[in-house]
């Protein structure tokens, strides 16, 4: 297994990065908020970079990429696998196809039904290629830790394990599973066309 021993990236590497004009944000007073300086890329110059104040407990992926122990590509990956998560889940919900002004409605309608079925289409692609390289289970742990934001304390009780050791164990197995196919998809491209 891969392991990380310190932050890289964002966190560490923050060459040629400047800082906003109002400075860095403060963050609440609170022990639940915990954040580091970071590079992050500037939405307003492309290939530019500032130092923004970064939330490391915002999600599971945060916080293993904030202390070290996933790479940059297994970080990006969670993000891909992130996003297709929520997509799939939106499919087939109620959606925003009538805001706007005058427009045939019947028209924006069949076109938010097109769209919907490419993006299903994509995701479900997406996770084909996910299982393919971890398989049926380890794809459901990613999609259940990722997507479903499922502690691992949690996802090893549902499974009949308890204690520090079972958290551990799937910790550990997590990170494997998301290194796996930061792999695979680095080896065959990540395959996947915008998602609306």
């Amino acid at each position: 297994m891969k392991t990380m021993t310190r932050a890289t990236g964002r966190y560490t590497d923050r060459r040629s990065a400047r800082a906003p004009g109002q400075g860095l944000a403060r963050p609440p007073a609170s022990d639940r908020v915990r954040t580091a300086v970071g590079a992050v890329p500037d939405p307003m110059e492309p290939g530019a970079r500032l130092l923004a104040t970064i939330n490391r407990r915002t999600d599971i992926l945060e916080l293993e990429r904030s202390h070290g122990r996933i790479s940059e590509a297994a970080y990006q990956t969670g993000r891909i696998l992130q996003e297709a998560f929520e997509r799939q889940s939106r499919l087939g919900s109620s959606s925003n196809w009538n805001d706007g002004g005058r427009v045939d409605m019947s028209e924006r309608r069949e076109l938010a039904i097109g769209y919907a079925v490419q993006d299903a289409r994509k995701v479900l692609a997406l996770l084909r290629r996910v299982e393919e390289a971890v398989g049926v289970v380890g794809a459901r742990m990613l999609r259940a830790i990722i997507g479903d934001r499922v502690p691992f304390g949690a996802y090893a009780e549902a499974r009949g394990r308890a204690g520090d050791r079972a958290v551990r164990d799937v910790a550990e197995r997590f990170r494997w599973l998301l290194e796996e196919v930061a792999d695979h998809f680095a080896a065959r491209g990540p395959d996947r066309g915008r998602i609306r």
